[in-house]
């Protein structure tokens, strides 16, 4: 006999000939045994959590545990074991009395044959009966996850058990006009049937049949709401239970609003907020189409990446609002200057590209004048103040096809800088320079060096304390990663990110983070029960599909709490992968595991994607922090969104808090948690002292 799976033997014996004699046996009868013989100096509550045995051998005369105390233990523990007794005579005790007990079976010491044969038939069925438990709790986790995401969806779902209403979620509620499910339950369907149809509809009823794997029966009728209010529904009906018990569930679509949301979200995810320009990925996707076209004909193109010179100071001197304000009027400027030909974009920050159809020097250079000269002469009127503004452009000729967009886009990079630091006419195009590296070499030089720095483990994690403002016994973190090279030197996030996620890297880099955090939290919880790390995730994990379900795999067989676990991905990538962010946000709910949106705050109507995406943390972006004691745009700003937040009941975090007259702006805004080095650093240690309060 050949058993692929391990034997867990827990043995209770006084003789360690005996306890020895059984482990030989049965290994010599194919088993692959692992196994423990427990003393008198072991705690068996600890053995048995740490061990978790498939069967116990129990000497039955052993004044280590009793029958009756062991499974008890075993109860307790949740563990499924099969208890054996082993008596040393047949007149020890009798079968049914220790079977009555609790045990699977009575076995003589010296009846090993007998001993072979009872380990494997309780074996197989302890094996059964884990799998049977694991197939529940599968069972029992995806009824939760259906129920949370029916809950979230925004198609109107219903159970129908004999014509009445046994469940109905928030969408179909309020399709409805009613308040609380109460309302309705009970309620037969008929009852929300527009008077005139009701006849058509039990005759649709009567001949309903729905039948598994073929397409759902649909019906397309007038409803009416609570206050009499009728309107056009198409349902579609299919065969559901709830709580055992077989149903109906009807689905009610409205398709005005299902294609009104959904041009809402490719809308959202395709347009800068702020400027009403193409967002980064959007335009990053049509410029990559656009230059596929060089060399055809003798087709060129040139890109500018235009930036606002010294907007530090702007930001400063006017605060995120107004400067908020000045970036969206600088990209009305911008597309005042250009052709119908020409495509612009919102880069990131205070930059933009501009993509012209010519590789002309002679347009481009007249192109660039105007656009730095359009933005001279405007003057923005920001809070009182006039604020003038200079730019600058970096540009690149695209007149070969085999360029990578990273390559043209760090050619940019550095034109912009010369334009910058070298150029008085605040303008330069790139030329290569003689045995400079491409950015494919840059990128592949990247992989190579995160590659090896994973395997030389030269990649930790640090921790950094989430505090809350008016305390409490949860003890937050946010998990950082840190790059070590070859001289233990620690290399900056703003270098190898970028280039982790330009290259991919950054979803092996992000699931590598899950797997480390996963086995600190694992560690902490058990002296410090009530941890929750905020973990990083970058844009490129939304896009990987087998994510989620990886994640629940891992969390599954750990004992953690609850919302132990939150994931945080910055508003510009929710943006820009915005159905894989509700999606995911979604399905973390179904797990117990949170979602925030990092970096957030800074369009001109954030609130738009918290409507789309169920996050439940608020991370603002850390722009709001800077020199928020003294600057009053920021403080109304922070105030304004942190009341809007409250109000949806999201949690909300103050980021880059670095003194105590920051913090003590906090209080009277009514942030619910902060963050940064006036508290703690990020260091690779766990050991904040969340009970000091804050001072």
């Amino acid at each position: 006999m050949a058993v692929e799976t391990a034997l867990r033997l827990l043995i209770i014996e006084e003789s360690a000939n005996d306890a020895n004699a059984y482990i030989t046996a049965l290994r010599g009868g194919g088993f692959s045994v692992r196994s423990h013989i427990m003393s008198e100096s072991d705690n068996p509550d600890e053995i048995i959590s740490a061990h978790q045995p498939d069967i116990v051998l129990l000497s039955y005369s052993n004044s280590i545990l009793s029958l009756s105390l062991l499974t008890k233990k075993l109860e307790a523990s949740k563990i499924s074991a099969s208890v054996i007794v082993m008596a040393g005579k047949p007149d020890q005790v009798g079968t049914a009395e220790v079977i009555m007990a609790g045990a699977r079976d009575r076995v003589l010491k010296k009846d090993l044959k007998h001993l072979k044969a009872v380990v494997k038939r309780e074996f197989e069925h302890v094996s059964l009966l884990q799998k049977q438990y694991s197939i529940k709790s599968l069972y029992e986790e995806s009824e939760a996850r259906c129920q949370i995401l029916m809950e979230n969806s925004r198609d109107a779902i219903a159970y129908v058990h004999q014509g009445m209403h046994v469940y109905a979620n928030a969408a179909y509620l309020e399709m409805f006009g009613i308040q609380q499910f109460d309302d309705i339950e009970g309620l037969p369907i008929m009852d929300l049937v527009a008077p005139a149809k009701q006849e058509s509809f039990k005759q649709f009823l009567r001949n309903l049949e729905i039948k598994k794997g073929e397409a759902k029966p649909e019906l397309e009728t007038e409803l009416k709401s609570m206050s009499n209010e009728t309107f056009t529904g198409r349902m579609e009906f299919s065969l559901a239970s709830i709580e055992g018990e077989p149903c109906t569930q009807i689905i009610i679509r409205q398709e005005a609003d299902v294609s009104e949301l959904e041009e809402q979200i490719n809308q959202l995810s395709r347009q800068d907020p702020l400027t009403g320009l193409l967002n980064r990925p959007a335009y990053l996707e049509e410029f990559s189409n656009a230059i596929a076209n060089v060399d055809k004909k003798g087709k060129q193109y040139c890109l500018f990446q235009v930036g606002i010179d010294d907007f530090k100071t702007i930001q400063n001197t006017v605060g995120l609002v107004g400067s908020d304000q000045i970036i969206a009027e600088v990209a009305s400027v911008i597309k005042k200057c250009l052709d119908a030909t020409d495509l612009a974009g919102r880069y990131e920050g205070s930059r933009y590209l501009v993509l012209l159809a010519t590789g002309s020097e002679t347009v481009i250079h007249k192109k660039a004048g105007a656009i730095i000269k359009a933005i001279e002469n405007h003057i923005c009127e920001v809070g009182g103040k006039s604020i003038h503004v200079k730019a600058l452009i970096g540009a690149s000729i695209i007149d070969d096809s085999s360029l990578e967009v990273n390559e043209i886009m760090s050619r940019t990079d550095k034109a912009l800088s010369h334009a910058k630091h070298d150029n008085k006419e605040r303008f330069s195009i790139y030329q290569p320079k003689e045995g400079e590296m491409s950015q494919k070499q840059l990128d592949a030089a990247w992989i190579k060096r995160l590659k090896t720095a994973m395997d030389k483990k030269r990649f930790h994690l640090l921790f950094q304390p989430i505090v809350q403002l008016d305390g409490g016994e949860m003890e937050r973190y946010e998990v950082f990663m840190d790059m070590r090279d070859e001289k233990d030197e620690r290399v900056p996030t703003s270098e190898f990110m970028p280039a982790a996620e330009r290259t991919k890297m950054s979803k092996v880099l992000d699931r590598w983070v899950i797997g480390q955090a996963l086995q600190h939290l694992t560690v902490q919880k058990k002296t410090h029960p009530n941890t929750v790390f905020f973990i990083k995730l970058t844009g490129g994990s939304l896009e990987d599909m087998e994510l989620f379900r990886w994640i629940s795999e891992k969390i599954r067989p750990l004992d953690l709490l609850n919302w132990s676990l939150i994931f945080e991905v910055k508003e510009e990538a929710v943006v820009s992968h915005l159905k894989q962010a509700q999606a995911f946000a979604t399905l973390l709910k179904t797990i117990h595991c949170g979602f925030a949106i990092d970096d957030f705050g800074k369009g001109p109507d954030p609130f738009k994607l918290v409507d789309l995406v169920p996050a439940q943390y608020l991370k603002f972006h850390k722009d709001f922090a800077n020199d928020l004691a003294s600057n009053t745009h920021n403080q109304e700003t922070l105030r304004d969104i942190t009341e809007k937040a409250r109000a949806l009941k999201k949690n909300t975090i103050v980021q880059h808090v670095e003194d105590a007259s920051t913090l003590s702006v906090l209080w009277t805004i009514g942030a619910n948690f902060t963050q940064g080095n006036f508290f703690q650093g990020a260091t690779e240690k766990i050991d904040y002292d969340f009970s000091s309060g804050i001072a």
